[in-house]
């Protein structure tokens, strides 16, 4: 066993794995310092080009902070896609090997996940049909559950409520079925 040991680290490169482990640690430094300049630009650009461009339109102030929030959160999913999909190239893994895997697996996913894909179905659907806006003082009902509240984010997934006792509820765009909206005047 011992001489089995001595031929092993004999023949172990020590300078070839530390160069490699050093590679891969500044690579990772690099990539991090480099999407998080990605992160500022972006959020720049939606607080400088987007935003004032939406001030230009006939959208109310609630619907404008929609609309840059949601693209913000939409450049945050692309972005840390795209950073996982580098770290994961980065340490030497297989990435088109894993995608293929995850479009199987997402497939068994996508059967569980239903619930998520009919939050965003319906999360579109409110923004799209401005159903709600933030700083509109909502009541979203789903049967016999009611939340009362101002809007604080609507979202793809959840819509966020600021109840009159400050807490902050997180409802599933899936469980709003209807919005008592008292922050709307007549609309022709």
């Amino acid at each position: 066993m011992q001489e089995f040991l001595k031929s092993y680290l004999n023949k172990l490169d020590l300078t070839t794995i530390l160069e490699n482990l050093l590679t891969k640690v500044i690579s990772l430094l690099i990539l991090f310092v480099l999407f998080y300049i990605a992160k500022k630009l972006l959020h720049g650009t939606v607080k400088k080009i987007v935003k004032p461009s939406l001030k230009f339109s006939n959208r109310d102030a609630g619907r404008q902070k929609t609309i840059s929030r949601m693209l913000e959160n939409v450049f945050n999913y692309i972005l840390y896609f795209f950073l996982v999909y580098c770290i994961l190239s980065i340490l030497g893994l297989p990435v088109s090997s894993l995608l293929a895997g995850a479009g199987i697996a997402g497939v068994a996913i996508g059967m569980g996940a239903q619930g998520f894909l009919t939050d965003v179905i319906n999360g579109f659907f409110i923004l799209f049909e401005r159903q709600l806006d933030v700083g509109d003082e909502v009541v979203i009902t789903n049967g016999p559950i009611t939340v009362s509240g101002k809007v604080v984010s609507v979202g793809i997934r959840t819509t966020q409520l600021r109840g009159e006792d400050q807490a902050l509820h997180f409802v599933p765009n899936r469980n709003i079925t209807v919005v008592s909206n008292f922050s709307r005047k007549e609309e022709n």
